[in-house]
């Protein structure tokens, strides 16, 4: 069975309102990062790729943010997908600390961010989509 992006960020936002410690603000903020990240990188065509990023050197998170955080072009849509780009670098950071780095803490408050941050992703790809599109 397939999943899109949005599954991903509904299991982040059902985990998130019936959390209970933090191997659930863990989980929320993990699956709210993959969740902005899928949506990316299922826009990428639609906002200039040029080729897939799979054919990127590089690791395929790293690919897929430094598309977005260096266009091409400076026009305005790609100033756009610049703040995209550093937006998923922090989230991506933020989505190691909860999968990795486990001797340090992590709260309700970080895992509402990063899900904040998600949807905030989530909606500046649509908005580049849409106006890339016009």
């Amino acid at each position: 069975m397939s999943i899109a992006y949005a599954d991903f960020l509904a299991s982040a936002e059902a985990i998130h309102a019936s959390s209970s410690g933090e191997v659930d603000y863990r989980n929320t903020a993990s699956r709210a990062y993959y969740a902005a990240y899928h949506f990316a990188v299922d826009s990428a065509g639609s906002v200039g790729a040029a080729q897939p990023l799979a054919s990127f050197v590089g690791g395929t998170h790293e690919c897929l943010r430094e598309f977005y955080a260096n266009p091409a072009s400076k026009d305005v849509l790609c100033r756009r997908r610049q703040s995209v780009g550093y937006m998923l670098r922090q989230a991506h950071e933020i989505r190691c600390l909860a999968d990795y780095r486990l001797d340090e803490g992590f709260d309700s408050a970080m895992a509402e961010a990063q899900l904040a941050s998600c949807r905030l992703i989530i909606s500046r790809v649509a908005a580049i989509v849409a106006e890339a599109a016009a």
